[in-house]
């Protein structure tokens, strides 16, 4: 007997997909095999009133505002109504088509249709889970002082000079760790940078890892006592000063951690069910019924395999689009003629 996988149920998702509520028309037109509407039709117990026919079926009224709900539509915008119906009766014409075809003897299709019906309850399950979730004023007040007495997020006004190579930056380093004031050592090694500048109020957020940390230990006032690698070179950061930025008012954040604290309690109850549940696999797997993947294109003699990020290679994720950074984005200088350029890759430790 084929069993399915049991991979649990992604939480960050609770509105009921577009694509679930069309598989669960299917379902309910006949296109599951042992689902409730294998005699075919819609099927609500209560369908809120009929908002139209289509071949003769009716369409409920909750069908209609269960993909409003899903797909953030105003009902009571008369355009967004239009072609929400539209996309409803799209839904309920193909669910007749795969019907009259027959398409429901086709077990990869009728375990497509079931998956989006189960994928359906779940996120519907979800989003009432958290509709039931009731957190009240003072939890949410609770919530908002324990935040506060974390401390507000802070601000860094900092400096950093950015050399080609570590031996460079070491130089400069020395000086400032022999006790020469930085903004000396950055005007005695300017013309040799690749960049040096400040930057004002930078979020730890908005700072590469290595950055960060860096400055998470510092003092205002100190530098670095050993070069840090970053994507340009090697740099040495200088911490000007620390801003604390202001805990916004309660009741500016109050909605805000409500939602919040009733999204956590209900993953707390999926991470419950999943703590009880139990749950055997299948030892060994039931064999995959998916074809094998296409075989990769051969390669012309000679030449070298491809990895990602190489230019024409494919790609694993999609590539971010470029946005605005502090300090790694800013324009550089070209790396003296002879110099040693710095390890690619920003991920290793400066040496000692």
């Amino acid at each position: 007997m084929k069993s399915a996988r049991f991979t649990g149920i992604a939480t960050s998702h609770i509105a009921l997909p577009f694509a679930a509520l069309a598989l669960a028309v299917l379902a309910g037109c006949g296109g599951g095999a042992g689902s409730s509407g294998s005699g075919g039709g819609i099927q609500l117990s209560d369908n809120g009133g009929v908002v139209e026919t289509v071949n003769g079926e009716a369409v409920p009224q909750r069908l209609l505002d269960a993909l409003a709900q899903s797909r953030g539509i105003d009902l009571s915008n008369p355009a967004m109504r239009e072609k929400a119906l539209k996309q409803l009766t799209d839904t309920v014409l193909l669910a007749q088509a795969a019907k009259k075809q027959g398409f429901g003897s086709d077990p990869e299709f009728a375990a497509a249709v079931e998956l989006g019906r189960l994928q359906g309850i779940a996120s519907a399950t979800m989003r009432q889970l958290q509709t039931k979730s009731t957190v009240d004023d003072a939890a949410v007040r609770a919530e908002y002082d324990a935040q506060a007495a974390k401390g507000g997020a802070s601000e860094y006004d900092f400096g950093q000079i950015v050399f080609a190579t570590e031996e460079q930056a070491n130089k400069a380093s020395a000086e400032i760790n022999g006790g020469k004031n930085y903004d000396e050592v950055v005007e005695a090694y300017r013309k040799d940078a690749r960049m040096a500048r400040n930057f004002p109020k930078v979020r730890a957020s908005m700072l590469p890892p290595q950055l960060a940390g860096a400055l998470a230990g510092l003092k205002p006032g100190e530098t670095t006592k050993a070069p840090v690698q970053v994507q340009q070179g090697w740099a040495l950061v200088h911490l000007n000063a620390l801003n604390s930025v202001p805990q916004p008012p309660f009741e500016q954040m109050k909605e805000g951690l409500r939602r919040t604290l009733s999204r956590k309690a209900s993953e707390d109850q999926m991470t419950k069910l999943r703590d009880e549940a139990k749950v055997t696999l299948t030892n060994p797997p039931p064999p995959s019924t998916l074809p094998p993947p296409p075989p990769a294109p051969a390669r012309p003699p000679g030449m070298m395999p491809m990895t990602p990020g190489t230019p024409g290679a494919p790609q694993l994720m999609p590539q971010p689009q470029p946005q605005p950074q502090p300090p790694q984005a800013m324009q550089q200088k070209p790396a003296p003629t002879g110099a040693k350029p710095a390890p690619a890759g920003g991920a290793q430790k400066p040496k000692s």
